[in-house]
């Protein structure tokens, strides 16, 4: 349909995603016909206004004259023609012309008006209600899209499908919606006005359509891919400005601004450079098209003029047909220049489509977990990223009792974070499975599977809104008095006590209103509240000074008791005292113990205690 209406400037490939997207706008079709009627309107108002300056010129300065007589001829030509008569006289054949003239050309700029605003109004208001509908789902899709994406995708990239694509996919749709049914429109009843008045010139004005067309089609073909490149360059600015943003003490603290303003820089002036493209394009084509226009429009004097000579014309339809021809200029430069809103249109409408289309993470799960006792099994799990040859884990098989503490260590890239990510299944393996109380987690629906655990880990997030909220976040029913007990187990009742909003005080974004400490025990409040029977511990108490980790070990003993809990930690004092400690290295089990047993075999763990280690995957 679309690619009739654009005179196969579009092929219906590019317009597939477009068209997509307008079920977003079929339940407002009541308003969009109340906004065509209204473009009717402007359409016919705007027409009659370059015919007015016919009987302006050939009866209104002209003595008034006597009614015409009431027809009594049949058929709708001649009815028409006799009420055409009856209408005329009424405005320019009467003495009162004199004022029903001027207050006939007020009511149709006055109706233009009105129709121009209905017109306009409908439309935005359903674009904006569309536009809602589109991030909706937009959000909705990104709330199930797998860990693996979002660590591939820059958070710029997605901000910018989100929030810039999706209004720019329906709002363009709105505005090229309006210029091309309007503007198509008025051109049509010029035309006709122009017919009407002269159909020999109409041929001539006939002429330029299919140059502005062939013009329409060079500047599509040259412009798609500049506007695509554009449309990239947005999102990797938005990362950039976003990673400026959350990483400011790191650029500070090593003086990083000249880096970050060199990347910035880069950015920015490549969006320069295409701007200046398009609209050097759009700033050429205007002239062109104008004069393509100017072009038929002199000929169309110069044969006016004749005509006017040998007395085929009068003053006043030369008058109006010149009228009538500049009033068309307007739409049909609009109508040519078209093509750059409908292409950026089009390839945001892909971007959306692309985004919605993304593959959620697996869930194929249909069993769910009742009161579980926590017991863990391991069987011959291999895990490999596509990005690594190595496995991150190596046939690794682990039985972990239920309510035992086991803690996971070994160097960087030993795999302990991989083997924690898999049990709420942010990693999926690539061989083995993985047993919860006896039961394959890849036959468990993922929210009942996730809401067995519970996750304190160094990367510490929490929301910009109150401490109230942050904490409650892992179970939104919970009474204030639960969520003060929460905190006071994780040893942060002083907070509460020392702030006059108590836990109604904003934290800020990340809680960056917060010492480190006081991070690291508001996640485990959260924990503490959800009330899970198995507990992921990943680094809970790195870099943290000896008294907030003090704090945070109590807190941690206390949410570890009668819980099945797995520590990843390369801080002996946070492992000692658990059941069992599983020492790692490429992805394989190589020693297990307790803390006295593993140091009296003085092997690989009893060398790392004395070399300080960071987690890796």
């Amino acid at each position: 349909m679309i690619e009739k209406l654009t005179f196969g400037l579009f092929s219906k490939e590019d317009t597939k995603s477009f068209m997509r997207l307008m079920n977003y706008v079929k339940p407002y079709k009541a308003r969009i016909i109340w906004a065509l009627l209204a473009i009717v309107g402007v359409a016919a108002t705007e027409s009659y206004l370059a015919a007015f300056i016919a009987p302006l010129v050939n009866q209104g300065f002209a003595v008034p004259t006597a009614a015409p007589e009431l027809s009594q001829a049949t058929g709708i030509i001649a009815t028409l023609q006799n009420w055409k008569a009856q209408f005329t006289h009424l405005i320019w054949g009467t003495e009162n012309k004199v004022w029903i003239v001027p207050l006939f050309f007020i009511s149709l700029i006055i109706i233009r008006g009105i129709c121009r605003f209905t017109s306009t109004y409908l439309m935005t208001w359903v674009s904006v209600m569309a536009i809602s509908h589109v991030r909706r789902d937009m959000f909705g899709k990104m709330l199930l899209l797998s860990s693996d994406f979002h660590q591939k995708n820059p958070s710029g990239t997605v901000l910018m499908n989100i929030v810039q694509m999706a209004d720019s996919s329906i709002n363009n749709a709105s505005n090229v919606f309006i210029t091309l049914t309007r503007d198509s429109m008025i051109v049509i009843g010029l035309v006709c006005v122009l017919l009407y008045l002269n159909w020999q010139l109409s041929l001539i004005v006939a002429l330029m359509f299919p140059l502005l067309s062939l013009l329409s089609r060079y500047y599509r073909n040259r412009l798609k891919g500049i506007i695509s490149s554009a449309q990239q360059s947005i999102g990797t600015l938005n990362n950039v400005v976003n990673e400026t943003h959350q990483g400011h003490r790191v650029i500070k603290l090593f003086g990083g601004q000249p880096q970050a303003a060199e990347r910035f820089a880069k950015v920015n002036g490549t969006l320069v450079r295409l701007g200046k493209k398009i609209t050097q394009a759009t700033a050429a084509r205007s002239p062109i098209s104008e004069l393509i226009a100017s072009g038929a429009l002199a000929i169309v004097i110069f044969v006016a003029l004749w005509q006017s000579q040998k007395g085929y014309t009068t003053i006043g339809e030369f008058m109006a047909f010149i009228v009538a021809m500049l009033q068309m200029l307007g739409p049909i430069k609009n109508l040519a220049n078209i093509s750059i809103p409908m292409q950026t249109m089009f390839l945001a409408s892909d971007a959306v489509c692309g985004f919605l289309d993304e593959q959620p993470e697996k869930n194929t799960g249909t069993k769910t977990l009742g009161n579980i006792t926590g017991r863990l099994q391991f069987e011959h799990v291999d895990v490999r990223y596509q990005e690594e040859h190595r496995k991150a884990l190596d046939n690794f098989n682990l039985d972990i009792r239920a309510g035992e503490k086991v803690a996971l260590v070994g160097r960087s890239g030993s795999g302990k974070t991989t083997a924690v990510n898999l049990l709420p299944r942010f990693v999926e393996p690539s061989a083995g499975k993985i047993l919860i109380d006896g039961t394959d987690i890849a036959d468990v629906e993922l929210s009942n599977l996730r809401s067995q655990f519970a996750l304190v880990s160094q990367d510490v997030f929490l929301f910009d809104d109150t401490l109230l909220e942050n904490v409650r976040y892992s179970r939104p029913e919970a009474s204030e008095e639960e969520v003060l007990a929460a905190l006071k187990a994780a040893n942060l009742q002083d907070l509460v006590a020392n702030s006059p909003q108590g836990l109604h005080q904003h934290i800020g974004a990340n809680g960056s209103q917060l010492s480190g400490g006081q991070r690291q025990r508001v996640s485990i409040a959260r924990a503490i509240l959800k009330d899970a029977p198995i507990l992921l511990l990943d680094e809970a108490t790195s870099a943290l000074d000896n008294e907030s980790e003090r704090l945070v070990q109590q807190a941690l003993e206390r949410l570890m008791h009668g819980r099945t809990s797995i520590i990843v930690a390369h801080r002996l004092s946070t492992i000692e005292e658990a059941d069992r400690i599983i020492v790692m290295d490429d992805g394989k089990i190589i020693e297990e113990g307790t803390h006295a047993e593993l140091l009296a075999q003085n092997g690989y763990y009893a060398a790392l205690s004395h070399i300080p280690k960071q987690e890796g995957k």
